[in-house]
Order: structure tokens, then sequence, then C-alpha cells
């Protein structure tokens, strides 16, 4: 998409297409996606330099989907816990008993690790640096939103310099201007009370002590990844290479002021086998694990995006992961919007999508902590006995997660529609990869296992697909696009369908049983987006 232009300065133009306030992972994200699409990002944070200490550790495939969106995946491992062959998650019951155990076996719909381990400061550093290194990117630290005001076109944000501590300084003011403003500012974000929306408690509280070590030495942990659900709940999880996490419930006689000093975490870390001769304390700090989200994630040009909209218990790992499906989510709906293909009202379908995906997260998460949470002794053991239930086969074991968008940008009454897409290996004119890799990222994606779908699509549709840059493809096993594995086989097989239309954030549109149903398929797209008709790229 063409850059806009914007000159700061001048009359009616703004300084940047889109302001994100806030350089976390999310707001980074958020940037590199939209400059990658040729539009320019003001990106500020009131923090002068990177948080120093891991937080979110563990990344799901979409999440490292939209990082390959971006080119980085490449740049991205030495961050990452990369285990292709399949881990397990375990709860731990009294003497050791494995109670349950889940496999995820690798890799996941994206082509990556189900949920891969990462250490979020090098992970940071590696999004700042490809933001800094990208000329689309204006990222300025030491600045404070204190102010936003909006007309029909533009998003005027007033800024301060910060103090040291993160908050607002005696300074001068400046106000830049933007088409729209992405708040991606954390729990406590300035955008989202400046946009006065009312946040929603589902009335989940639990306090854990969080600390990350790196080990000395070489070995194997009782858990590699799970739960002990027996005397003091324990969380053990890798954190990246050489990392690892352990989160300690407080006990229901304990208080956070007992840990105020991280030393204090050592008592509890020689019960899952870590000393300071055989282990550096990296971090210990206290958390009160909350289920909550924003109420609506839109206001006008205003938008809200990561913990700034949802912030939920950590037991899924889903806190991160849901701040970079928003990423992917709003990106190809500003495209649009900017370049003129689409109405600023598509953004209506950003709230009513995700804030029901996130829902179904926050909830079953809750559920999760509140199973993990128990204390009770009586309590535990019936838990327990429903646990071996399922391990030995006398009861059904949960369904695997499976969350679906709400309505919005989605085939209405098609079952496979708001669920993640695949991406799998395929062979391309000699070349093999993964597809987006091979295809490009950021574009809407047609897919056929009987033959290419753009011979399915009527002149209307084909307009339509050409205006959207949309990719039309064979794959088969012995297709022009060679299906290695047989990942769209089995997908094609388990979605009863010939053909998939997959939008940018890796989201099925839609499906069809036959080849002539491609053609409905992009009409409908259209029709849900508010394309013009004989739209054209152009700056709005």
């Amino acid at each position: 998409m063409a850059d806009s232009g914007a000159t700061p300065g001048c009359d009616g133009v703004p300084d940047y297409d889109v302001v994100i306030v806030g350089a976390g992972p999310i707001g980074l994200s958020e940037a590199l996606l939209l400059a990658r699409m040729g539009w320019r990002v003001g990106l500020f944070e009131r923090h002068a330099a990177r948080y120093p200490l891991p937080r979110a550790v563990a990344m799901s495939h979409d999440s490292l989907r939209v990082v390959q969106s971006a080119g980085l995946f490449e740049a991205m491992k030495p961050a990452l816990d990369l285990h292709y062959d399949g881990v397990a998650s375990e709860f731990i019951g009294e003497g050791g008993e494995v109670l349950f155990r889940r496999r995820y076996t690798a890799p996941g719909e994206s082509g990556f690790p189900t949920m891969t381990g990462f250490n979020q400061p090098d992970a940071e550093a590696i999004l700042e640096r490809a933001a800094l290194a990208d000329p689309n990117i204006d990222l300025q630290r030491g600045w404070v939103a204190v102010g936003l005001a909006q007309d029909a076109a533009l998003v005027h944000v007033t800024l301060e310099p910060a103090d040291p501590s993160g908050g607002s300084a005696e300074g001068d003011r400046r106000v830049v201007s933007a088409r729209f403003v992405v708040g991606a500012d954390g729990a406590n974000s300035t955008v989202r009370t400046l946009m006065g929306v009312p946040v929603h408690d589902v009335g989940f509280a639990a306090d854990w002590l969080v600390v990350d070590i790196i080990p000395k030495v070489e070995r194997t942990w009782m858990i590699w990844l799970g739960q002990k659900i027996y005397g003091r709940p324990t969380t053990f999880a890798p954190a990246g290479p050489g990392r690892r996490r352990f989160e300690f419930m407080l006990l229901p006689h304990e208080r956070a002021a007992d840990f105020a000093d991280k030393a204090a975490a050592w008592p509890l870390l020689a019960e899952v086998g870590a000393t300071p001769d055989d282990s550096e304390l990296v971090r210990a700090a206290i958390y009160t694990f909350r289920g909550r989200w924003a109420e609506n994630w839109r206001a006008g040009r205003i938008l809200l995006a990561g913990d700034a909209a949802h912030q939920m218990p950590p037991m899924m790992a889903q806190g991160f992961n849901s701040g970079m499906r928003d990423v992917a989510a709003l990106a190809w709906r500003l495209d649009l919007i900017l370049s003129g293909r689409a109405p600023a009202d598509l953004l209506d379908s950003y709230t009513s999508e995700r804030l029901p995906h996130v829902q179904q997260i926050v909830q079953q998460s809750v559920r999760f902590g509140q199973m993990i949470c128990i204390t009770d002794p009586a309590k535990q053991r019936e838990r327990d006995a429903g646990l071996r239930l399922v391990r030995d086969g006398a009861a059904p074991p949960p369904p695997a997660p499976a969350w679906r968008l709400g309505p919005g940008v989605v085939a209405v009454g098609d079952e496979n529609a708001g669920y993640c897409g695949m991406q799998g290996r395929v062979e391309i004119e000699g070349r093999v990869g993964l597809l987006d890799d091979l295809i490009g990222y950021n574009r809407f994606v047609l897919i056929a296992r009987s033959r290419d779908p753009a011979a399915a699509l009527s002149a209307e549709a084909d307009s339509i697909w050409r205006t959207l840059g949309g990719a039309s493809l064979h794959i088969a096993p012995d297709g022009p696009v060679r299906d290695i594995g047989g990942t769209y086989t089995r997908w094609f097989e388990q979605a009863g369908a010939d053909v998939v239309l997959m939008r940018p954030d890796f989201q099925i549109y839609g499906t069809a049983k036959t080849l002539a149903g491609a053609d409905s398929l992009v009409r409908g797209l259209a029709r849900q987006i508010g394309l013009p008709a004989n739209a054209e790229t152009q700056v709005v």
C-alpha cells in the first residue's frame, strides 16, 4: 500500500496514518505489520527503556504466525524454546501422581508448535530493533498520552514528557495527529480511561508469586510443563532458552508483604529443587490474577488492543497471545480502510468478533484457575477423583480449546467460519516452505483441493479478489501447490469442504463444499467488508 506522504505541520494532513500508544510487544507488533503494509506509524511509549524482566513466557502457534507475518520468525528464534516434537502438560497430585496429562502434538494449525516458551525481554528487543530500522515507524520514548480529541477525519493526541516513573512531568506539551489511534498501553491503559470505556470484571482474583530463574546446571525437572495441584498450587513452565518460570499461589494465611524481599522465594524454590547454588534468581513478584475485559474496543477512530482491552489469569497462557490476535485482526482492517477499500465502520466488527473470542478464553481460564486454586482438602480429593476418571478412560477428557470469533466478517451459518485456519508446508515451483513464506504475508487466501478456485470466480468476484490482492491456490498432494505431509488434505476432509477462504489474520472466513461456492464466498466477503463497487486503492 502506498505511503500517505503525511507531512507534520500541513493543514489537514496528519502526522501519521496510525498512532500507537504503548511500545510493548503488542504495540511493536501492530506497528510492524502496518509498516510492512506501507503505512506511517507513530509509536509513543512512556518508559525510557524496555522493561528488562520477563513477564509473558508462552507464545502460541498463531502468535508466532504474527511474528512470521512481520518477517521476523528467523530473527525471533534465539528468544524461543521451540519443540517441534510435541510436549505434554501434566497435573500432578500428592506423591507425584500424574492425575491428568494432555499431549500437544506439533505443529499446531499455524505450522508452529502449539505453544512455545520465550523470553519476553529478548523478544521485545528483536521487535524494537526491527521497528527502529523501519522507515515507516517513528518510535519515541518518554511521552505520556494525556488527551485525545477526534473529528470526522483525524484523532489529535496530546502528549506530555514522562517522569522517570512513567507518569507525566512538567514540560512542553505536543499534539500529534493520525487517522487512527490504537491504545496498546497495558492493563492500566490511559487510552482506555480517556475513551471512558467501562470494564467488566468476572470476580476472580488470586495472588500468586511469579518467579523466574536461570538454572546454572543441566537438569530434568519433575514437571516440565504443568501444575502441582496438592498442597500449594504451583505452575511449572519453560520460559525461553535456558530459563524456567514457577508460579506459587499464596495460601490463605499469607500476604503479599511476606514476599516483598525476592529472597523470600528461595524456600518455595527449594520445594521444586532449585537453590542459590544451582540457579540464578531473575525475578520474584506478586501478581493478582484477574479476569476482565473492556466492554467496547472502539470509540470512533480510537481502538484498544492487548491488556488495554482484556486481562485474564495466566493458567492457559493466553493473555499475551490474545493481544497478538488483536494485532492481526486490526492490521488488515486498518489497511483496507486507510487504502480506501473499506469504510471505517469495518472496525465495528473488531469488537464484535474479538470480544466474544476473548470472553470464551477468560471464562475458561477462570474455570481452570478455580480448579487449580482449591486449597480445601476435601474439595481437592473430589477434584482429584474426577481427574483420575478422565485419566483412566472412565470419563471423557475435556475438549481441546476451540475458541471461535463472534459475528463480524465471517460467513453466516458456516460451522467452520471463525476458527483459526491452517498453514502447512507446501512446494511451489521447486520452493518448499510454510505457505505464507512462499505466497506473501497479510493476504486473503482462497484455496481448493480440486483445482484453482480462481477458475470458478465470476467477473464480479474476480474484480473483488484483485482489489483485495487475494491469492488463489490449488493445493493437493499432486497439485501445482504440493501438499507436503498431507496437512491440507486432512484439513479439507475434516472441514467437509473443497474450498476455504482465509483472512489475513489467519481466521477462516468461510468454506464451500464445491468449487462453485468460491464465487459466493468472495462476494459475501466483499459485502461484509463494505467493499465499494469498482474500489481502487486510495488513501482516505
